[in-house]
């Protein structure tokens, strides 16, 4: 199957059932969160190691990187030296036709982020833009929310977080999630017929007996 069509399939699954299908690997650090909230994404990542405050680095990425793209940005997780993306910069990255930013490390104008609905998830929000000029990396491999992030990995995000698929397991992953996907709606339409999920999952004699 093409990388197109699986990142379509991909943009359809949620973080929840990708993190289950990882085992909980691949899971930024919960801090990092959506600045626009109700807007999920999902493609490649085009990483970018920055300084902190190091927006011209940002300003890089966006000159590289290619319509699909997830820019993941490594900002050290630095909050105090200005913000790395903002809604002019969200405004380019929308007309670029990119996916979305996740940015360890501050962004601003998350109002602006909302109106222009371009998928924004960061660390921090701050008013603060920054102003380091020292220039950084593109496309080497970072480290964003605790992850180690490789030029070309999968990046799923929405409201309830941020997960990173391997390249090489895009394919297992996502037909994983399907499976359980398909199995949780078997386990919703059982709680719809007033079944007790304790007992779908097998937890009542575990619970009567006092514990594991």
């Amino acid at each position: 199957m093409s990388e197109g069509n699986l990142v379509a399939r991909l943009s359809r699954l949620d973080t929840a059932g990708t993190a289950d299908a990882q085992k909980g690997f691949g899971v930024l650090d919960p801090a990092i969160q959506s600045a626009t909230p109700g807007l999920k994404l999902a493609g490649p990542a085009f990483t970018v190691k920055c300084y902190p405050g190091s927006i011209i680095t940002v300003h890089k990425a966006l000159l590289e990187a290619a319509p699909g793209d997830v820019l993941v940005v490594d900002g050290e997780s630095d909050g105090r030296a200005g913000a790395l993306f903002g809604e002019l910069m969200g405004r380019e990255a929308r007309d670029r036709g990119f996916a979305g930013i996740v940015v360890d490390g501050p962004v601003r104008d998350r109002s602006g982020l909302i109106r222009l609905g371009f998928p924004t998830f960061a660390r921090q929000v701050t008013p603060r833009v920054g102003v380091n000029r020292r220039l950084g990396l593109t496309q080497v491999p970072v480290s964003v929310g605790e992850v180690v992030v490789n030029p070309g990995d999968y990046i799923l995000a929405d409201d309830d977080g941020v997960i990173v698929i391997p390249r090489a397991h895009l394919a297992t992953v996502v037909a994983a999630v399907e499976a359980i996907e398909e199995k949780e709606r078997g386990i919703a339409a059982a709680i719809d017929r007033h079944e007790r999920l304790a007992d779908i999952l097998g937890m009542r004699a575990i619970i009567e007996a006092g514990g594991a």
